[in-house]
């Protein structure tokens, strides 16, 4: 490798690469460029554990902050970790490695509070643009399981339901609730408290409090999605 120190004009650097055939230029200059990006990256915002030690360190916090919450906000910060976890072992595993033994070993360490192996690093920004990147898409597949699941259905021949499905935008029980519904062939109406807040007080008379989902059948109300006392009110 050659450095040039002291250049008056340094705001642009050639990059000569011999010996590459030329199949595989373009992609060795997809990477290279990448590389460039990412030192900079890390020269101007810091650096993070590497070698997806990163994604330990969070699933750790997680599950430290998740004794905090309570209901389903637990139980999906549980699951959060989970997901982390396992994009440790499969690193691990990508680079050869078992990613069991490697999951097991460096979290005993971190429970020890003992070093961990530093000497692999990645920019902080690139990993805080992985992560709102995948938070954008999680939403976004949210919202659109939620306009799938609100489509209307035909009326069932026993003639028009007596059932009401009380709904918020972005509400993943809100959608198992209707999808529940669906699957046993029965229609409902649908009342988006999200789009009509006039409703909401029409919800609280009925059940007494707030959330969603909230589906009455035959005048009774049944909180969240409760798919056993669904089933014993379902005609």
């Amino acid at each position: 490798m050659v450095t040039i120190t002291d250049v008056q004009e340094a705001n642009k650097t050639t990059v000569y690469v011999h010996g590459v055939p030329t199949k595989n230029q373009s992609n060795l200059e997809r990477i290279m460029k990448k590389t460039v990006k990412n030192t900079l990256s890390s020269i101007r915002d810091g650096t993070i554990p590497g070698n997806g030690l990163i994604y330990l360190l969070i699933a750790e916090e997680i599950r430290k902050q998740s004794p905090k919450k309570k209901g389903k906000e637990a139980i999906a910060m549980q699951a959060l970790a989970d997901v982390m976890e396992s994009l440790y072992k499969t690193l691990a595993e990508n680079a050869g490695k078992n990613g069991i033994d490697e999951y097991v070993s460096t979290r005993n360490r971190l429970q020890q509070n003992k070093d961990l192996n530093l000497d692999f690093v990645q920019s902080k920004q690139v990993i805080h643009d992985q992560i709102k990147k995948s938070l954008e898409t999680a939403v976004s597949l949210l919202r659109i399981d939620e306009v799938l699941s609100a489509k209307p259905l035909a009326e069932t021949s026993g003639g028009s339901s007596k059932i009401k499905v009380y709904t918020s935008d972005g509400c993943p029980w809100c959608a198992r609730t209707k999808e529940f519904l669906r699957s046993k062939g029965l229609s409902f109406k649908e009342i988006n408290v999200s789009q009509n807040p006039g409703a909401v007080q029409e919800m609280m008379n009925v059940s007494g409090q707030t959330g969603t989902p909230v589906t009455v059948i035959n005048g009774e109300a049944v909180v969240g999605f409760d798919e056993a006392k669904l089933q014993t009110l379902l005609p």
